[in-house]
Formats: structure tokens, C-alpha cells, sequence
């Protein structure tokens, strides 16, 4: 049997900065932040997993989530790592390259 990972492109990548779409810190001024990126962690969890029921050759696995783990960064530095659930196949998105990009999808 043979397990084969499906293709897909996971935004962004670990050191890049990135705007974040939620609140952060205690003071909360701002509903989002900048962020680095630390590390991405494809999430693995037992909802995710594929079970084996009937007997085939192939087996795809699909990831569709991913966690971010972001250290805040210019108003918000020096406040404690956040990790992000981000779901890879959601039209909602939470990370944007810049503010601009941020703004520009909120609701006026």
C-alpha cells in the first residue's frame, strides 16, 4: 500500500512577515497585527487522519489545515508568541502579505 500526499500550496512561509486579521496583546487597539512567521505546523490531529477500510493500492492523504506560530512584531513586539488555525481550504482569510491587503478585504 502506498500513501500519496495530495498537492497543495500552503501560504506564506516560515521567516516571512505577515498581517494578521484578529486582535493581539492587551490592548487589543487594532484588530490585527504584524507578525513573523516561526513555524507552520500541517496539522496532523485525529481529524485528519485517514483510515485505511477498504483494501486499495493508493491511499491519498489530505492536510487542510495548518497552525501558524507567529512572534508579534512593531506595536506588538515583546508580546508572547500566537499560534494561528488557519483552514487551507477556506475562502476566510486571516494572514495578508501587507496592511493594505488587510484593509482592503474588511467590510466597510
Amino acid at each position: 500500500m502506498k500513501l500519496s500526499l495530495i498537492p497543495l500550496d500552503v501560504p506564506f512561509m516560515v521567516g516571512d512577515l505577515v498581517w494578521v486579521a484578529q486582535p493581539c496583546g492587551e490592548t487589543n487597539t487594532q484588530p490585527y497585527f504584524q507578525g513573523q512567521i516561526m513555524q507552520i505546523i500541517l496539522d496532523g490531529s485525529l481529524h485528519q487522519t485517514t483510515v485505511v477500510r477498504q483494501r486499495q493500492d493508493v491511499h491519498e492523504l489530505l492536510i487542510s489545515s495548518a497552525v501558524y506560530d507567529l512572534k508579534p512584531i512593531g506595536d506588538h513586539d515583546g508580546v508572547p508568541r500566537i499560534s494561528i488555525d488557519i483552514e487551507l481550504f477556506s475562502t476566510i482569510q486571516i494572514l495578508f502579505e501587507s496592511s493594505e491587503a488587510l484593509l482592503a478585504s474588511q467590510p466597510h
